[in-house]
């Protein structure tokens, strides 16, 4: 089903960071599993990670360099570093597959990467222009534009302020808004291959994942298919339209506006007037779908 829909599922494992997990079945392949305090050893807890010095790459912890795994190798991070990289980019080239690197591997860590390995851009997508640069395919993937966990608040304990590290919450207008070509000469633009919409999953499950999700993600399905420079104004019916249809199928996503905005197009715009109807709705009947699932106007 999903092939004929032209959707391919990719299984995603970072390292040698967020892999403390194996631990629990293969303690030898990972340095200070569970260390504590955890601010020593980690970005966050639980703290693990790949061993970076053994033969068997996301978030290296620079504190990691002070382990005892890694200064018995005599070898300083950056060189473990590279040594990780090449061995476990190598394993998957044999296969025929492509290595993806967060951005920091192509513009902080001193590692070989070969020409033809995938950045992609998360810290900021003030970062794409350096990779583009650098000749590396990139895909967006930026915080300030594509997390979807921004803005609910920290989840790590004793934390007086409780922000979240990449607030404010990114609302589907600011994704839509988002240009992948920006500030790119013609060639840098080939590099493109596309952009993500990213949930990280601590402080997400099945009780709220709908809503966090749907229908913000769809913003950027569009924008990336269709390409920038639309009317948000003109692709908001749309939203609702798609946010309806996936109620209608079980799926618990979250309101765009009051019902009453939903089915009057342009009404509660900043902009509206007298009169006044969006492009949008001429050709958009929106009591076909909603009117569907409620009863009230």
């Amino acid at each position: 089903m999903l092939e004929q829909r032209g959707i391919d599922v990719l299984v995603e494992i970072d390292t040698p960071g967020h892999t403390s997990v194996i631990s629990k079945s293969h303690p030898e392949h990972i340095a200070c599993p569970e260390a504590s305090p955890w601010a020593n050893f980690a970005n966050e807890p639980p703290a693990g990670q790949l061993r970076l010095a053994s033969g068997r790459n996301d978030e290296v912890y620079s504190k990691s360099s002070r382990g005892p795994s890694l200064n018995a190798t005599g070898k300083t991070l950056e060189q473990a570093l590279d040594t990780f990289t090449q061995t476990t980019h190598k394993a998957i080239e044999d296969l025929g597959k492509t290595p993806v690197v967060w951005e920091e591997m192509v513009l902080v860590h001193n590692v070989t990467l070969n020409p033809e390995t995938i950045a992609l851009v998360w810290i900021s997508s003030d970062n794409v222009k350096a990779v583009a640069e650098k000749g590396f395919k990139l895909i967006h993937a930026a915080s300030d534009f594509f997390y979807l966990d921004c803005g609910a608040g920290g989840w790590v304990g004793a934390n007086p302020q409780g922000n979240s590290w990449c607030e404010p919450f990114k609302t589907w207008q600011r994704s839509y808004s988002f240009d992948p070509v920006a500030n790119l000469t013609a060639d840098e633009a080939k590099l493109v291959l596309g952009g993500q919409h990213l949930l990280w999953t601590e402080q997400s499950g099945p009780s709220n994942l709908d809503s966090i999700v749907w229908p913000r993600a769809a913003a950027s399905a569009e924008l990336f298919w269709s390409g920038p420079g639309h009317d948000i104004s003109d692709a908001l019916p749309r939203m609702h339209d798609f946010s309806f249809r996936l109620q209608q199928r079980g799926v618990n996503a979250i309101p765009l506006q009051p019902l009453w905005c939903a089915l009057r197009p342009g009404a509660c715009d900043l902009t509206a007037t007298e009169g006044e109807v969006s492009s949008a709705s001429l050709a958009y009947q929106p009591e076909q779908i909603i009117l569907t699932s409620h009863d009230e106007l």
